[in-house]
């Protein structure tokens, strides 16, 4: 269902959309294959491509101790990119270390980040006196104790996020349509996200890694609407139900505040139990289902605002809002 709002001449999405249980308010569902990721990735990975015994610079050296690193990217002002590594036998760390590790464009980014790799079941490495093994500790409780990758905020301290967990990327099977999670592509993207809380990045992260590139993340992340989305998966959250409750009075709320285009917004819901990384790709993934949806979430605006919540019920309730 599409509704045009009164003493208004545009049109506003107001479907409500379920994830894999597929209640649609919309009249048309498109149903699209899923591109062959291999075939994706060879077409359109060559800013990543590069020498594969390009050796890692000294500007991205892995640090070993926990405390040191943390002190070194409050210092610089930089976050800190912590690498839990697996058994050293795990085919996805290695991958990471022999191959994604040495990219070119993966050394890159690696400069903007003080790195540090740690066992992720080594007792002696801890973030606190408690004695707890770091990946236990519950500032990194969005990894799930599964090895694999993680960023802590050190680069502003006047920041919301300052001192937070703002990405998580756990190595282990890869849902929905996202590549591997340890290779190249994954954590290029991974690397590159902008500044924001953990829900808001991974929503991004999502959007970003689909194999048809939406560019609904291309414009500008506008604080109001990443609040607007924020504090609208929480509402969803705290009421255990997905839907645009209280849109005609946000709409116009928002709209008052960006000016330009009116505002759209989109809502989807995970399975319970799933993830932080597996919801958010479930729900860009319930998103491409649907023609009006895909429309919003794969088209350019000026102006976005992403964001994920998780309710008492285990259910996360996503939100994209567009406009200005």
């Amino acid at each position: 269902m599409v509704s045009e709002l009164p003493e208004a001449k545009f049109y506003c999405l107001s479907t409500m959309f379920r994830l894999r249980r597929m209640h649609m308010c919309l009249a048309a569902i498109l149903l699209f294959p899923q591109v062959a990721w291999a075939e994706w990735a060879e077409k359109h990975f060559d800013t990543i491509e590069a020498d594969a015994n390009l050796e890692i610079s000294n500007s991205s050296v892995w640090l070993a101790d926990y405390q040191q690193a943390c002190t070194k990217a409050i210092k610089l002002r930089k976050p800190l990119l912590i690498h839990f590594q697996g058994s050293s036998e795990c085919p996805r760390h290695l991958r990471f270390i022999n191959d994604t590790c040495v990219r070119q464009e993966i050394c890159q980014q690696l400069k903007k980040y003080v790195c540090l790799r740690v066992p992720s079941h080594d007792l002696s490495v801890h973030a606190d006196d408690k004695g707890d093994m770091l990946l236990r500790n519950p500032t990194f409780a969005a990894m799930q104790e599964i090895p694999g990758l993680a960023v802590v905020d050190f680069s502003d301290a006047n920041s919301d996020t300052f001192g937070e967990v703002i990405g998580v990327l756990p190595f282990t099977k890869q849902a929905y349509y996202a590549p591997p999670y340890e290779s190249p592509l994954s954590v290029a993207t991974f690397l590159r996200l902008p500044p924001g809380p953990l829900s808001e990045r991974m929503m991004i992260y999502a959007i970003r890694i689909h194999p048809e590139r939406p560019r609904s993340t291309a414009g500008t992340s506008s604080p109001i609407l990443r609040k607007a989305a924020a504090d609208h998966s929480q509402r969803q959250a705290s009421l255990g139900r997905q839907g645009h409750q209280q849109w005609e009075l946000r709409f116009h709320r928002i709209w008052d505040q960006i000016g330009g285009k009116p505002p759209i917004e989109v809502c989807a819901e995970s399975w319970p139990d799933e993830s932080l990384i597996t919801a958010c790709l479930g729900c860009v993934h319930a998103w491409r289902q649907s023609a009006g949806h895909w429309q919003s979430v794969a088209g350019r605006h000026l102006l976005f605002g992403y964001s994920i919540h998780r309710g008492a019920n285990r259910i996360w309730y996503a939100t994209g809002i567009f406009g200005g």
